[in-house]
């Protein structure tokens, strides 16, 4: 039976366990020889060789690392809904935003999303009074049978994560602005699989050429390296960034099986 860890990989093991918990030590473990090895993984090689943190099973948590992620989250406009699937897709855990809010008040971390709510933006339907999204007619409400919620097709408001949505039928379908608006100037709809960002990181400017189209994939790399600045020509760089490391990680991926393979 082959050996799993090297003797250099148990003595960095030995050097970083003390006084850490063990989803850091997994970190520091995978950065520093490429592995991708499970918190659980760690703690039960950590056992097999007797390599004991001194840290109690009482344990915290959250990570440093996870705490100044959470930090410069929340100082990019971003709100609850947004900071917390980030987090879960950096960390690959699955926190819910009633966590993730209770650990920002926990340690003071406060998002900066209201001061992204600019004054006086233009509606996007401005100029297109009784606009209504084809197909939509058959959905409406008859005159007289309208509940004392209704308003009208065209109408905004805003969700918990600070975005806009659009009435655009009766009696109750929402869209989101943003989607809506790249979808009329690109006259086709928003292919499955992918998601439309703010290049600026302005969820408030609504220009066609500050939303950018993105896969998920994309959207996930450029999310765990910061590739959502706040110029869009920049954030367009971003999603070309992350092509490479995807495609970089495709290889690596290809490597260790082609490795594995030539074993036998």
């Amino acid at each position: 039976m082959p050996k799993i860890y090297t003797d250099e990989q148990i003595e960095f093991l030995r050097q970083i366990s003390p006084g850490r918990y063990s989803d850091e030590i997994a970190n520091f473990f995978n950065e520093r020889f490429g592995t991708n090895y499970k918190a659980g993984t760690i703690r039960a090689t950590m056992q097999r060789y007797g390599i004991r943190s001194g840290v109690t099973r009482a344990r915290k948590q959250y990570t440093e690392e996870q705490l100044e992620y959470l930090r410069e989250l929340s100082t990019q406009g971003l709100f609850n809904a947004e900071i917390t699937r980030l987090f879960n897709e950096k960390f690959g855990t699955n926190k819910t935003e009633n966590a993730i809010q209770n650990i920002r008040t926990k340690y003071g971390i406060k998002t900066s999303a209201r001061n992204h709510w600019g004054k006086g933006h233009t509606p996007w339907n401005k100029g297109m009074k009784g606009w209504q999204a084809p197909g939509t007619e058959r959905t409406q409400f008859k005159k007289g049978n309208r509940p004392q919620t209704w308003v009208p097709v065209g109408s905004e408001t805003v969700d918990s994560d600070g975005y806009l949505k659009v009435k655009v039928a009766d009696p109750n379908k929402w869209e989101y602005k943003h989607r809506l608006i790249w979808e009329k100037h690109h006259v086709r709809p928003i292919p499955p699989g992918h998601a439309v960002i703010f290049g600026d990181g302005n969820n408030r400017n609504f220009d066609p050429k500050n939303l950018l189209l993105v896969s998920r994939a994309q959207l996930a790399r450029m999310n765990k390296n910061g590739l959502i600045k706040n110029d869009a020509n920049l954030t367009r760089t971003g999603i070309l960034i992350a092509d490479v490391l995807n495609r970089v990680g495709e290889l690596k991926k290809e490597g260790r099986a082609y490795r594995t393979d030539s074993s036998y």
